[in-house]
């Protein structure tokens, strides 16, 4: 299945909220921009540090007041800018899992899936 397959299995919105995640095995959540967001999960741009296909995160949202935890898995990347003397810049994909099904229902109206 390819990127495009992917990001037609939900409607997605463009957002521009910052979350906070944390990579499995690591201390501490680093921020993010979202760059949109779906009931499946969300596209986000990671600055500072290499991420891999497959990486599991702990991700806490605060969207509209709501509180939102729950873990993704990085599902592609795209890199923006090479880190040579500069900060690495990347696109993820990451792909929620083990969100309750309350957070979702507040996804699909904020979506309007």
């Amino acid at each position: 299945m390819d990127n495009n397959e992917i990001k037609r299995k939900a409607k997605r919105i463009d957002v521009s909220y910052e979350v906070k995640i944390r990579f499995a095995g690591r201390v501490g959540y680093t921020t993010v921009a979202l760059k949109d967001i779906s009931v499946l999960g969300f596209k986000a741009i990671i600055s500072g540090r290499l991420v891999k296909v497959g990486e599991i995160l702990e991700i806490k949202m605060c969207i509209d007041n709501r509180e939102i935890q729950c873990q993704g898995k990085i599902t592609w990347v795209l890199m923006l800018r090479a880190g040579f003397g500069n900060i690495t810049i990347l696109d993820v994909g990451v792909a929620f899992f083990d969100m309750n099904i309350e957070d979702k229902g507040f996804l699909d109206k904020l979506i309007g899936e």
